[in-house]
């Protein structure tokens, strides 16, 4: 079944580039492609010309390309290093780094424009760049070096003592440094001291399988109860994320606004607007959706990457390549036409589009469903 599309709200405190040069997100097996083609890789032949343009559009800035949390989580899983330097060459020659927001930020700024239409009391939050440098800003850390001395933050006594330049030049080769081994990943002989340090990549890995879990748990209840694949499955879908994935944030935010659940959310009508009109929600839920139609589906971690980072990258930016399975499920849903944003399945099919793409910024005065006419 296939419901109105959702009166979406967009965040005002999310501070989208000023510039009028669209946002390129690729999904991680497009870098791949792009790596083989910088290698002279054979499978990297038919990808070379999509290169060639795109580095002249970085250079010409025409394009900002653009990495996400989940690029860094998923260069941690390919296991041989040249690979990885490979990828996160080329990655570092077209993005310089730039990264998008943290969804979870990214949701709650959503979350929180969305209450704007209910609230007794204005925001509290800081507006965030939709677009900033590095892994601590995709993963919704502050940016820049702290230094701590037995009395504590002592950061400003270091610059004082070397100087304001000086330290600015030391602060910013530490963060590219630190993007650099984030991408890269460390050598085989590097592993066990960085474990001894704390190093764990694989703890992302485990809160995305556990997610995973969780969606597998749905698919035995739904096989249990087939009427609902059939039926209001977007319904049960939705429900679930505004339970789950919202768990923490929604009391927060409730708290926060001097509000109520029974404010925002009195019946199933206003259930369903209120969960779809995140936008980031919204591709998720399609996706989700999508996917939960089919019982043979079986939920791997891989899912959750692909979900959260679709789910980010479809709304804020303005071409999205992605593979051919989420692709179809996000055209089918019209999500390209209703968030300006250029689909594409086909690495091949970037280069025309890098030369007629014109950015869309996202409307922000949209009236939240919590309005009165």
């Amino acid at each position: 079944m296939r419901d109105e599309p959702p009166v979406l709200v967009w965040p005002r405190l999310v501070e989208l580039p000023s510039d009028n040069v669209p946002l390129v997100y690729l999904d991680l097996n497009h870098w791949i492609s792009l790596a083989q083609a910088s290698t002279g890789h054979p499978n990297g032949a038919s990808f070379v010309r999509t290169l060639e343009a795109s580095t002249a559009a970085k250079s010409a800035g025409t394009a900002l390309f653009v990495l996400s949390a989940h690029h860094y989580m998923e260069m941690q899983k390919i296991k041989d290093p040249s690979q990885r330097r490979a990828i996160a060459g080329v990655m570092e020659e077209l993005t310089g780094f730039a990264s998008l927001l943290d969804r979870v930020v990214v949701m709650e700024l959503e979350l929180d424009a969305l209450l704007d239409g209910f609230a007794r009391n204005s925001s509290t939050l800081s507006p965030a760049p939709l677009v900033g440098r590095g892994v601590r800003h995709s993963f919704g850390r502050n940016s820049g070096v702290r230094f701590r001395g037995p009395h504590g933050d002592a950061t400003e006594e270091v610059r004082a003592r070397m100087g304001s330049e000086a330290f600015d030049k030391f602060v910013a080769q530490a963060e590219l440094l630190l993007d650099q081994s984030v991408l890269r990943g460390p050598a085989d002989d590097e592993v066990s001291e960085l474990r001894a340090l704390g190093w764990k990549p694989e703890s992302a890995i485990q809160v995305a399988e556990r997610r995973a879990a969780q969606e597998r748990e749905l698919s035995s209840m739904l096989n249990r109860e087939a009427q609902w694949r059939r039926g209001r499955l977007r319904d049960v879908v939705s429900a679930r994320e505004l339970c789950i994935e919202f768990e923490n944030i929604l009391p927060r935010a409730l708290v926060r606004r001097q509000l109520a659940l029974t404010d925002v959310i009195s019946d199933r009508e206003s259930s369903r607007r209120f969960v779809r009109a995140m936008p980031t929600t919204n591709v998720s839920i399609e996706l989700k959706t999508a996917w939960h139609r089919n019982r043979d589906k079986s939920w791997t971690a891989n899912d959750i990457y692909d979900i959260d980072a679709l789910s980010l990258a479809v709304p804020y930016c303005d071409v999205v390549v992605t593979e051919k399975a989420c692709h179809h499920v996000l055209s089918a849903a019209c999500l390209g036409d209703q968030m300006h944003t250029v689909l594409l399945r086909n690495l091949n099919e970037l280069p025309s589009t890098l030369q007629d793409c014109k950015p869309v910024r996202r409307v922000r005065d949209i009236a939240s469903p919590g309005d009165k006419d």
